[in-house]
């Protein structure tokens, strides 16, 4: 009797001592899982800041790209008014003109 009393104690402490190894190593799983896990975030924070960089450069781009466009179009739709209208603004600069030198009121 004693003796099947000494090997359940014998089994008991080896079972104890193997959940105490099993715990051991489930918290040194669960460590190296939490530091992959949070080299991931990392990762993934900076690809996320790097694209939204890119994006935010082609964005800039584009939008100077858009900006001298209509610049230029502007300036060739002012070019193209003063062309067709040159006349017209001749004579009132003359026009102009005249009323300074010899204004009527006088």
């Amino acid at each position: 009797m004693q003796e099947i009393v000494s090997k359940v104690l014998e089994t008991e402490k080896a079972a104890e001592q193997s959940i105490q190894e099993a715990r051991a190593r489930a918290g040194e799983i669960r460590a190296q899982v939490d530091r992959e896990v949070q080299e991931k975030l990392q990762q993934a924070r900076e690809q996320a800041a790097s694209r939204s960089q890119e994006i935010l450069e082609q964005a800039r781009s584009q939008a100077q790209g858009e900006y001298e466009k209509a610049v230029r179009q502007s300036q060739d739709e002012n070019r193209e008014f003063f062309r067709k209208h040159e006349q017209q603004i001749d004579r009132a600069a003359e026009a102009v003109i005249m009323l300074v030198i010899a204004p009527e009121w006088s």
